[in-house]
């Protein structure tokens, strides 16, 4: 059985508003809008790119991935125990995701989540004791051969590509 080389995409959130209302309900800057907008019409550019979007349940997250859905996807997720920025804590719940919903014949998956959780992840599943800390919309995206459930079996996963927003929108 031959099985499709899978691509996981690990996003940050696009630049919020300065706080001023509480942490979760926090807005995204007119600068994360021209980010996601960027960033959305790269990945409709990439030969694999998700086609789902599990997200934490914070507006800012959730923004993001409805915009970058808009250019590629199909589905996004709200996951209300993804708003963390503890790396296990993350790493449980998508893995909690992930087993309910299957994946079968998904072969791109995006996960947006907030730093520090999201850049510890690429560096967990990657085995790699550090990796940069990703700006605001920066995206890692990691390839591997196997199922979805493999993933937290420390299959062997490559990092790609690290992707961020050009200065035109920082």
């Amino acid at each position: 059985m031959i099985v499709a080389e899978k691509h996981l995409w690990l996003i940050r959130h696009a630049k919020a508003s300065a706080h001023g209302r509480p942490d979760h309900g926090r807005e995204l800057a007119y600068r994360g809008y021209r980010q996601c907008v960027e960033m959305g019409q790269f990945l409709s550019t990439v030969s694999q790119p998700p086609t789902i979007f599990l997200t934490s349940d914070a507006r800012r997250t959730y923004t993001t991935a409805h915009v970058l859905n808009a250019f590629v996807g199909d589905e996004v997720v709200p996951v209300g125990d993804m708003y963390t920025y503890d790396v296990d804590v993350l790493a449980s719940a998508v893995e909690t995701v992930m087993e309910k919903f299957g994946l079968d014949g998904v072969n791109g998956l995006a996960v947006v989540g907030h730093n520090s959780a999201i850049s510890d992840l690429v560096a967990e599943l990657t085995h790699k004791s550090s990796t940069p800390s990703l700006p605001t919309l920066g995206m890692a995206e990691l390839v591997f051969n196997g199922e979805w459930n493999e993933l937290w079996q420390r299959v062997p996963i490559s990092l790609r590509r690290l992707e961020t927003p050009s200065a035109r929108t920082k």
